[in-house]
């Protein structure tokens, strides 16, 4: 044999055997791993982490919750609250015996003490004790809400044209909340269609006056003051306003912030509504004969004097309140006083089949007194919101999400609750009556919805939310048809209402 094919032969034996041992060795990772060229940024899992212990998955979406102890002092006496330790220093507020307050710090003389989520101060030692208390703290993943996907020019913006069509309508603005989260928006014709050369169409921007909606946020309002121990909603309300506040039909029975958001306190709104003064309905023969607290009866007079409790509490006007513990931090440009917002212009007039009845300019008028003091009047907190559909979804998503909007906290757990709480009285309506939202029984199919009805002028609104599969549609238009069904919603906003639950959320 010669050298050239003796060297062949061997070059072939070399190769062929090493293509053996290769096969073999890949073989033997395979079967081990189960290795895929595909996969090559999975790690195998070792010998040691392969045991059948079952695994729970972590939803990091979620809130949790952790308790913790913390120091609180409790005040033995009476006693001021000074912006500094020393007796000459401003007093901030006075503290009753009983009160508990976060410790922060302490001298010789003096313990410093957080009294509300604005307000630290000082307070002598002797008048309080140092205690340790469990407290649930809740850490709120920020995760932030996506954009809403706007279906004008889908299949479904296009069903719904069709149903604002058919009752006359004149603008309208449809937020859908799918899974606690804003997930749709749609807008249909006008604002303002007054001038044929230049109307205005409605945006996701439009804002309208949204009517008795506007009772549900004055609720959360309130319900937020409970939370920052501004308000005690079973108190004495003649003790928050520092005049007699009772029905004289029963001069012993106090009148609550709980009966004035449950329609329970009495009074009938005979009088009118205007922007008068708290004293002159407080006490007024303004009652029905009913015990307060015993009989129903849906007053825009008890949620406007709501919402002078509520500026009376926070010291604020309701709008500034608003603005402050609400819209600022949610990103929300909307308002009870126009004033505040940031374009004006966005606000929709009115038209009550068809015909022009509230302009712009007159929904836009400054409505806080500039001489007057927070709680002296109540003209705005039954009815007088000015914000879009998307951002009332946005609110009402507080109420779907235990209190929570984007990774914040609004209202607390137990606020939600109660505000979702059926208040045991007979209304004699398709609905049974919360803290300032309705429980409507079967509205649609199994579900039981959660919301309100606005009416101004043409402006027909509906807020429906199911905290079940935390669902939602909001519907607002700038006027339709003024027909309504047995169940108190606007037809237009029931056919709307029925469609996206049944196409669009289903």
């Amino acid at each position: 044999m010669k050298k050239n094919e003796i060297a062949v032969r061997t070059i072939s034996g070399i190769v062929i055997s090493s293509v053996i041992i290769a096969s073999a060795w890949f073989g033997f990772i395979h079967s081990k791993y189960g290795a895929d060229p595909a996969d090559d940024d999975i790690i195998p899992v070792s010998d040691s982490d392969s045991g059948t212990e079952s695994v729970t998955e972590i939803d990091d979406s979620l809130p949790t919750e952790e308790t913790i102890s913390k120091k609180f002092v409790r005040i033995a006496e009476d006693t001021a609250l000074r912006a500094k330790s020393s007796y000459n220093a401003e007093t901030l507020a006075m503290l009753k015996s009983g009160t508990e307050v976060l410790y922060l710090d302490e001298n010789r003389d003096y313990y410093f003490i957080k009294y509300t989520d604005e307000t630290e101060g000082w307070i002598l030692r002797e008048k309080g004790e140092v205690i340790d208390k469990d407290v649930v703290v809740t850490h709120i993943p920020k995760k932030p809400s996506g954009d809403p996907f706007m279906i004008n020019g889908t299949q479904e913006g296009d069903d719904l044209d069709k149903i604002l069509g058919k009752y006359g309508t004149v603008g309208a603005s449809v937020a859908v909340i799918k899974d606690g989260q804003v997930a749709y928006h749609y807008e249909y014709g006008y604002a303002n269609k007054e001038d044929p050369n230049n109307k205005i169409k409605v945006t996701e921007n439009t804002k309208f006056r949204i009517a008795s909606i506007s009772k549900v946020f004055t609720s959360m309002l309130a319900m937020a003051e409970v939370d920052d121990g501004k308000l005690n909603l079973d108190g004495n309300l003649s003790d928050l306003f520092g005049f007699s506040f009772r029905n004289p039909k029963y001069p012993n029975v106090p009148v609550t912030m709980r009966m004035l958001l449950t329609h329970t306190a009495g009074l009938s709104g005979k009088e009118g509504l205007y922007s008068r003064y708290i004293g002159v309905a407080a006490s007024s023969e303004d009652y029905y004969t009913y015990k307060p607290g015993k009989g129903y009866y849906y007053s825009n007079l008890g949620l406007g004097l709501a919402g002078a409790a509520v500026e009376k509490a926070a010291n604020q006007t309701i709008s500034q309140y608003a603005r402050d513990r609400f819209f600022q931090p949610m990103g929300i440009d909307a308002s009870y006083d126009a004033t505040y917002l940031s374009d004006k212009s966005l606000v929709a007039d009115c038209y009550t089949n068809g015909q022009h009845k509230r302009s712009n300019k007159a929904l836009t008028q400054p409505k806080e007194r500039k001489n007057g003091k927070p709680g002296e009047v109540y003209s705005l907190g039954q009815g007088g919101l000015l914000i879009s559909a998307v951002d009332l979804a946005k609110v009402s998503t507080i109420l779907l999400n235990d209190g929570i909007y984007d990774g914040t906290r609004y209202l607390s757990h137990e606020s939600v609750e109660q505000m979702l709480t059926v208040h045991p009285v007979n209304t004699k309506n398709k609905y049974e009556q919360c803290i300032g939202i309705r429980k409507y029984n079967s509205l649609i199919g199994e579900h039981n919805l959660y919301g309100h009805t606005g009416n101004y002028y043409g402006i027909y609104a509906l807020m429906a939310i199911d905290p079940e599969d935390k669902s939602g549609v909001i519907i607002i238009t700038s006027g339709a048809h003024s027909k309504r069904e047995d169940n108190t919603v606007f037809t237009v906003c029931n056919a709307v209402m029925n469609y996206c639950y049944s196409d669009i959320l289903s």
